[in-house]
Order: structure tokens, then C-alpha cells, then sequence
């Protein structure tokens, strides 16, 4: 009872003072109604109503009705989450309105697991099937992909008798964790880049951004040539050589959407996104072509299975051409995006520590035969200080966000959270989070994740989330490690590698929302040396 007589005496002495103000100045009293009105809204809403409701996530508070915090989101969703999160000097769950939609943030490890385990109440679906229908999937398509099917239907296996949509998860797993069809793939990625990481070819192939030393060696933008390396053994691990052979300029086209996928992810309207959605069209024609090649020729081309499966059962559906083509780019774009940024970000790491990289080749060279890699089994099982180097390197480098819509009112640590609105999971804040990896947490530090400093424990914790979690759990992250390593053991094995400079350590471009892995601030690039080691 005295908590509401202080808040009382302390409303009526704000609005005593207000008045004052507003009879001393004349061009003040023609917009005293209006202003009285957003001071008592806001007064209501963010003093009043948080005391009376206890349950409800609190709110950041803002000025402007609806709009909220709307312009901040969408120019660094991340900056505006830290603002968020510094403000209430808590990890309870909170809220940030967004144009008039409420977005609940949830940012505690153990809360998060909360969040993950709830599949009656919270869902993910209607995220994907916002990201198919902007690439172009048909509503048709839709329909069918996400209708149940029998669980005796031919084909992939379905015993919970799920859509195509649901199951082809269980598909990916199939292809892409450890197993046989894991070893094709990453062996694979191996032929590629044995191939393509010699001096000759390397030549050949970055003639267009990359100049030729006095020395012979060759000199080139560290993140356009891991764009450009990653995509092409990207492709052709997945998809085989004829992709590149209907065009040859694939590589150029994604990167040119890429670069504007964000416009995909906030939904711009075409009239804004010209140029991402000319270079999206390029690359889904490209497929559109593939698709009219002979599936025995693509195989024999050597695509997966994967690729295969999910064209039979989209067909078997009744699934057009043009929406076969937006699911093959859609899986396209996810391989391509995450792992050309994340063996940028290795090999920066590596080479602002280069003392680093003596130590992955001393760790690796068991793998090889002279230049060449041979025991991949030895990569994933016996190098510890290249594991410690991997964990940090995503740790620092992810930013993005698990969504989940509420479906029924959920109480999600202690907090309320109400139907048709959503649940925000920022990794950033999970991977920085000062209590869990120390106060050098924005600090390249792999020897946090040693055996010796319980690193294990990291990466099975609630806070190590570089990959989502539960059903969400991305399935392509053995591939994604695989291809990385094999490409930058590969590297450092066969060439001696230095920066062109001194050049600062590249920034994060946080302002724009990613598929998983942050990309470098424009202008952050920077050049490297390549020159054949003189001892392999």
C-alpha cells in the first residue's frame, strides 16, 4: 500500500511540475495535450503496468507508439539486444516493440533450453515457409510440401507420418552426419581441393582478383577468395561438376545475392531489392537448367544423394520445376553463406596469431602423404588445438537468432509470453557472455575450450548455440567443419601464407541479419601472400 502512495505523490508531483512548465510558455500550451497524453502512455506503460503485471516480460521503453524500437532493430538488431540487455542488468526475458510487433528476447542459457524443448506451444514451421515463399516457392508448392503424408509411402521412410517439409530433416541427417554417406561427401570436398589448391591452378582461376608478386607468389583478398573457393567446392561437393559446367559464373552470381540476402530475410519489397533479386534469378535459373539435365548425368557428375532424394519426392508430390529449383537454391544458399565466411574468419584468426598455424601443421601432419591429404579420419579425431581453434572461431563469429512464434500463451523463465507474438534466441550474447567464457570474452582465446579448462563442458552447455538447438539443430554442421578444415589444412600444408601489411583485424558487419555466420564490414577486407612452402 505505501509502494502505490510513493508512486502516487511521485506522478502527481511530475505532472504538478509539467503544468508549471507548460503555463510559463505560451507555444508550450497547444501541444500540452498531446504531450501530457505521451507522457501519461508512457508513464503507464513502462512504470505502472511492468509493477502490476510482474509476470509479463519487462519492455524497453521507447517514445514513439507502435514504431518502438523499430528503426534501431533493423539497423543493428545486435546493437539494440546489448542496449536491451545492459538496461535491465538482468537475464530475464524481455521485450522490444518493433513496429508493432512484440519480440520477446531470451538470452539465459538454462531459458533458452526452455525455449528449445517446447515443441507444443512454440513452432519454427511458418519461419521457413516465409523463407521459401521469398524466394519464389509457389503456395501450391506449400501446400503440398506441408501436407501429411502416409507412413507407408514410398521412398524415404516417414513412420511419424509427416509433410515432406518435416521429414526432409530426417533426410539431411542422413546424408550429413557421420556415417557413409558423410565420407563421400567430405571425400568430396577433399578431390576438389586437392585439385584447386595448387599454384598453377590457382593462377588460372583468380586471374581477376588476384596479382602475381616478383617472388612468383600470388596476392589476394583473404574474403573474396574464401567467397569464391568456398562456394565453387561447394557446388560441386553437393552438386556435382555440371552445375559449373551450365555456369560457369555461379560462384559470382550467389555472391552478388548474398551479399543483399539480408534484403531476403527483412522481406523487401522487389521495387527495393533490385539488384539481390536480378542475382538471386541468375542462380535459379542455373538450377532450373540442372533440373532438365538427365538425373543419371548429374549423378554420374557426381551429386549426392541427397540432392537425388529430394527431387524424387518433390516430384512424387506433383512439385513444380521453378519450386524444385528455389528448395535446391534455399540449400544452396545455406552451404554457400556460412562456410565461404567462416574459413574467412579461421584464416584471419590464424594469421593475426601466427604462431597458430605452426601449430595446426604440426598437429595435421599425420593426415598427409607429402602435399597431400589422405587420413581425414585423423583431422576429426586427433587434433585437439585445431578443435580449440574451430569452437573459438565460431563462438566469435556467429550472429544469428533461433525464432519461434508463440502458438498458446508460454511461460518461458518465469516470464509470460503471449500467443502470436515471438521468441527471440541471439547467439551473440550467448557466446559472449562474460560468466561463462571468462572476462576476455570478446578475445580470440582457443585454449578456453582445452580439455584442461573443461572445454567439453562449453560445448555441450546451454550457451554454446552456433548451430541452434533442438529439432532446429542445424544438420549440416559436420559438413560445414569437414569442408572448412579440409580446405585450410589443405592451405597451410602446401603454402606458406602472410598478410600484404599490418592490417587491422577485419570488424563484424552486425547490422544485417544473418543465416548463421557474420560477414566482415565492408572495406575490412584485407590482402594475402601465397607462396609454395618449400618443405610440405
Amino acid at each position: 500500500m505505501m509502494v502505490y502512495e510513493r508512486l502516487n505523490d511521485h506522478v502527481v508531483s511530475a505532472f504538478q511540475g509539467l503544468l508549471t512548465t507548460v503555463k510559463n510558455h505560451v507555444l508550450l500550451r497547444g501541444m500540452a495535450l498531446p504531450f501530457m497524453a505521451l507522457l501519461v502512455w508512457r508513464l503507464w506503460r513502462f512504470t505502472i503496468s511492468p509493477y502490476i503485471y510482474p509476470g509479463n516480460p519487462k519492455e524497453l521503453p521507447y517514445w514513439i507508439p507502435v514504431i518502438g524500437h523499430g528503426f534501431a532493430f533493423f539497423q543493428s538488431a545486435d546493437s539494440l539486444i546489448a542496449k536491451a540487455s545492459n538496461y535491465f542488468g538482468t537475464k530475464e526475458p524481455f521485450s522490444l516493440t518493433v513496429f508493432g510487433n512484440t519480440r520477446y528476447i531470451v538470452t539465459e542459457p538454462h531459458n533458452t533450453t526452455e525455449v528449445y524443448k517446447n515443441d507444443d506451444t512454440l513452432s519454427f514451421e511458418m519461419f521457413v515457409q516465409d523463407l521459401f515463399r521469398s524466394n519464389g516457392y509457389s503456395e501450391q508448392g506449400l501446400k503440398v510440401t506441408y501436407m501429411k503424408l502416409p507412413r507407408n509411402k514410398p521412398g524415404f521412410p516417414n513412420p511419424q507420418g509427416v509433410s515432406f517439409g518435416s521429414f526432409v530433416q530426417q533426410m539431411h541427417m542422413y546424408q550429413l552426419y557421420p556415417g557413409k554417406n558423410l565420407q563421400l561427401l567430405e571425400d568430396n570436398f577433399r578431390k576438389w581441393f586437392d585439385q584447386s589448391l595448387s599454384l598453377p591452378e590457382l593462377k588460372r582461376t583468380c586471374s581477376q582478383c588476384a596479382a602475381i608478386g616478383t617472388d612468383g607468389s600470388i596476392h589476394i583478398p583473404l574474403g573474396r577468395w574464401c567467397s569464391e573457393i568456398s562456394i565453387r567446392a561447394g557446388e560441386a561437393a553437393y552438386f556435382g561438376e555440371v552445375l559449373s559446367q551450365i555456369n560457369p559464373n555461379l560462384a559470382s552470381d550467389f555472391l552478388a545475392f548474398d551479399d543483399l540476402g539480408w534484403q531476403v530475410l527483412y522481406q523487401y519489397p522487389r521495387f527495393l531489392s533490385g539488384r539481390m533479386s536480378a542475382a538471386r534469378a541468375r542462380v535459379q535459373n542455373t538450377f532450373k537448367q540442372y533440373l532438365e539435365v538427365p538425373q543419371s548425368q548429374r549423378t554420374a557428375g557426381g551429386a549426392i544423394w541427397l540432392i537425388n532424394a529430394m527431387e524424387d519426392e518433390a516430384k512424387a508430390l506433383g512439385v513444380c520445376a521453378g519450386d524444385i529449383a528455389v528448395l535446391w537454391f534455399n540449400i544452396y544458399w545455406v552451404i554457400s553463406t556460412n562456410t565461404r565466411k567462416v574459413a574467412f574468419w579461421l584464416l584471419a584468426n590464424l594469421l593475426h596469431t601466427p604462431s597458430l598455424i605452426d601449430v595446426v601443421r604440426a598437429e595435421t601432419a599425420p593426415a598427409f602423404d607429402g602435399d597431400e591429404l589422405l587420413n581425414l579420419s585423423h583431422l576429426w579425431t586427433n587434433c585437439p588445438q585445431l578443435d580449440n581453434i574451430w569452437h573459438e572461431t565460431l563462438r566469435l563469429c556467429s550472429n544469428a537468432a533461433s525464432v519461434r512464434r508463440v502458438d498458446r500463451d508460454t511461460v518461458i523463465g518465469g516470464k509470460l509470453m503471449r500467443e502470436g507474438n515471438r521468441i527471440m534466441i541471439p547467439y551473440r550474447q550467448l557466446h559472449f557472455d562474460s560468466y561463462v567464457y571468462g572476462a576476455d570474452s570478446h578475445r580470440f582465446r582457443p585454449d578456453r575450450f582445452a580439455e584442461a579448462n573443461k572445454g567439453a563442458a562449453l560445448t555441450r552447455g546451454p550457451s554454446w548455440r552456433p548451430f541452434g538447438g533442438g529439432k532446429t539443430l542445424c544438420t549440416g554442421r559436420y559438413a560445414a567443419k569437414r569442408a572448412t578444415v579440409i580446405f585450410v589444412t589443405t592451405l597451410l600444408r602446401r603454402f606458406d601464407i602472410k598478410m600484404i601489411g599490418n592490417p587491422p583485424f577485419p570488424e563484424a558487419d552486425l547490422g544485417r541479419p544473418v543465416l548463421g555466420i557474420s560477414s566482415f564490414k565492408d572495406g575490412h577486407d584485407f590482402t594475402i601472400s601465397l607462396s609454395l612452402r618449400s618443405k610440405p
